[in-house]
């Protein structure tokens, strides 16, 4: 163990990120939204779906690649060029090197926060809580196991590095269309009520739920690669939607006295 990682084992940590190996047990149901939201909150990229359908989920993963970890996620279905499938709009995350890995590497929109699923005979409850604020909550009772299945589909991250001088990107937006390949050991389906609540850093509450969908309970494991990435032009097309969605809003955190625009009396 050392600060500086030999030949062998850069090899060994690079076969573990290029695989991105995990077990998952999760707990989601679909709801409907609106196509104005979709269009609102999808970077200019991405096309809108045949449905405006929205995923939200809460789930315990422990990884090859960043050890073991909570997740509250909202995902939206979205199309970019020939590919359809699914980009996070909120991706809670508890751990330092999940998030951390999550970020720098794919570029998801990944911030601290913890999440808890729970599983009574057929019924689940899970939620996400992130600054003391529950944000999503997943209530559902479910029939009984469909048994294995397997499954690929596409999530799509930008990562994007804001600039050293706190002026634009770094470089260019990049793609990542990540291929999340999904090998079940149980499926159960169901149905569910959701709840979304917000606070300013987190504003979930704005997200229109039209109406709730099917509910899933699933175990198993799944790995996520990225077999394609494109750079992305016009930079600045996307700032809105990178310091919207992937960092909170630097405006409001508490300032120093000194730094606060409204004076003190003498």
């Amino acid at each position: 163990m050392s600060f500086v990682k030999t030949k062998e084992e850069l090899q060994e940590i690079q076969r573990i990120l290029s695989e991105g190996r995990c077990t998952i047990e999760a707990l989601s149901i679909e709801f409907e939204t609106t196509f104005e939201f979709l269009r609102a909150v999808l970077p200019p990229c991405f096309d809108l779906p045949e449905t405006p359908t929205a995923i939200a989920s809460v789930s315990r993963w422990q990884s090859e690649l960043c050890g073991e970890f909570d997740c509250g996620i909202i995902s939206l279905k979205c199309r970019y060029k020939e590919l359809e499938g699914t980009t996070m709009l909120v991706l809670i995350v508890s751990g330092d090197m999940p998030v951390t890995i999550g970020r720098e590497m794919w570029g998801e929109a990944k911030k601290t926060g913890i999440a808890q699923v729970y599983l009574d005979g057929h019924e689940a409850y899970g939620f996400c809580e992130r600054n003391g604020a529950r944000l999503i909550e997943i209530e559902a009772e479910f029939g009984e196991n469909l048994g294995p299945s397997s499954s690929e589909a596409y999530d799509f991250e930008i990562k994007a590095v804001p600039h050293s001088s706190g002026y634009g990107l770094q470089h260019e937006p990049i793609l990542n269309c990540m291929k999340n390949q999904e090998n079940l050991r149980v499926k159960r389906v169901g149905a569910g009520t959701l709840t979304l609540s917000g606070t300013a850093l987190d504003p979930l509450h704005t997200i229109p739920v039209v109406s709730v969908g099917t509910a899933y309970y699933t175990e198993g494991e799944s790995s996520w690669t990225v077999p394609r990435l494109e750079v992305l032009p016009d930079g600045e097309a996307y700032l809105p939607f990178i310091y919207g969605q992937k960092f909170d809003d630097f405006r409001l955190f508490r300032k120093p006295a000194r730094f606060q625009k409204t004076l003190r009396p003498a």
